[in-house]
């Protein structure tokens, strides 16, 4: 009787790969259609806290969101109840799936299919930097400082290596496993039983 009871408040439950690889694969789509369409934009954006705050309201907050709603919808499908090493190995396998997926189809569209995207956008980048650093009175060298890291990024786009592209993916892993310490902290939901507590005085 105790052990259906823990089999009901999902302490004994196992996550479902399977659907944490599916919703890792559509979240990893939203993802790479998101940021597909932030750097298409990003390249004729002419104001300069439009440009970033763009990228960090889609990139960023929008995906913790849409994660998160995958999270409980995991969660759910869990029977509603799941401990904090479930939701962890749920939500860490969706977000593994989902920045592996991401990454690689950015890399074949923006080295394949679209290789002078990543140049246009930092090129406008570079632009707005200046406008705005020149309109708020920024030093000179400032402003060199700024522009000379940014045209190092631009140079370095057709540089890039294997080894720098998985060093890259493995910091990007890291951060995600941080997120998903967090989605389990969120989502964890423990209950002993449905019945009434038990007085032990």
């Amino acid at each position: 009787m105790a052990e259906e009871k823990f089999a009901e408040a999902g302490f004994d439950a196992t996550y479902n790969k399977k659907e944490s690889i599916k919703y890792g694969l559509i979240l990893g789509l939203i993802s790479l259609v998101l940021g597909i369409v932030v750097l298409n934009i990003s390249k004729s954006i002419q104001t300069f806290w439009l440009l970033t705050g763009l990228s960090y309201a889609i990139n960023t907050i929008l995906y913790m969101v849409i994660a998160l709603v995958f999270a409980y919808i995991l969660r759910k499908k869990n029977g509603g109840f799941w401990n904090f090493s479930i939701a962890l190995k749920s939500t860490f396998l969706m977000l593994l799936i989902s920045t592996v997926l991401a990454t690689v189809f950015t890399m074949i569209y923006v080295h394949t299919i679209n290789p002078g995207l990543q140049e246009e956008v930092l090129r406008n980048t570079i632009n707005v930097t200046i406008e705005q650093l020149e309109s708020s009175g920024a030093p000179d060298d400032v402003i060199d400082s700024r522009v000379a890291t940014l045209e190092e990024q631009m140079n370095s786009l057709g540089q890039l290596t294997l080894k720098d592209t998985f060093r890259s993916l493995m910091i990007s892993i890291l951060m995600q496993f941080i997120f998903s310490l967090i989605l389990a902290a969120i989502t964890r939901n423990e209950k002993l039983s449905q019945s009434k507590p038990t007085n032990f005085n």
